[in-house]
């Protein structure tokens, strides 16, 4: 169970009143007890396995990166684009986890992280590639976005429950970080 900072101040959003620390840890404690709706399991994020054409172009483009931070003589870049290609690499070789996800009627529990339905604002679903996600908007700081990925389990299903308690977005709500990202993507394909 999360733990939070003992001058930690929460807003129950519905409620709109400040809760203590101890009403709340009450709270995602009777979550991770209640009656479970529906539950599933996926991995943590999507995986794909990658081709040697992929692992060629990411080391191209660090030995560009690498080159150009060295002419600018920008060594501690050197370092981080290092770094940046060390966790490319373990991503893309390393299978990801699977968690368990629960919807109950006090909210979602996500890898047996307590997420109270006051601690959520609205859902979409989406699609990448092959892989159906539900994406859930929080009002927390972090994770502002939970992303769930939906193996077994239907969106009826989901939106049906969901829709009790959270507003529903027909189509997918991108932000301007989003769509930056998607634009990169496009541009700079690696396989």
């Amino acid at each position: 169970m999360p733990r939070f900072h003992k001058n930690e101040i929460h807003i129950d959003h519905h409620e709109g009143r400040i809760i203590s620390k101890e009403e709340l840890d009450a709270k995602r404690q009777a979550a991770l007890d209640a009656k479970t709706i529906v539950s599933w399991k996926s991995p943590v994020h999507i995986f794909k396995q990658r081709s040697k054409k992929y692992f060629t172009k990411v080391t191209l483009y660090a030995l560009v990166a690498i080159l150009a931070a060295i002419a600018f003589g920008e060594f501690a870049l050197v370092g981080v684009i290092i770094a940046i290609v060390f966790v490319v690499f373990v991503l893309a070789n390393a299978a990801p986890e699977v968690i368990e996800h629960k919807i109950s009627n006090m909210g979602i529990i996500s890898g047996g992280r307590v997420f109270l339905w006051e601690d959520l604002d609205s859902f979409w679903f989406d699609k990448r590639g092959d892989e159906r996600m539900l994406m859930v908007q929080t009002q927390l700081h972090f994770p502002s976005r939970l992303i769930i990925i939906l193996t077994n389990i239907s969106e009826r299903t989901l939106l049906d429950i969901l829709e009790k308690h959270l507003h529903y977005h027909a189509a997918p709500v991108h932000t301007l970080l989003d769509k930056w990202a998607q634009t990169l993507q496009k541009r700079f394909t690696l396989d």
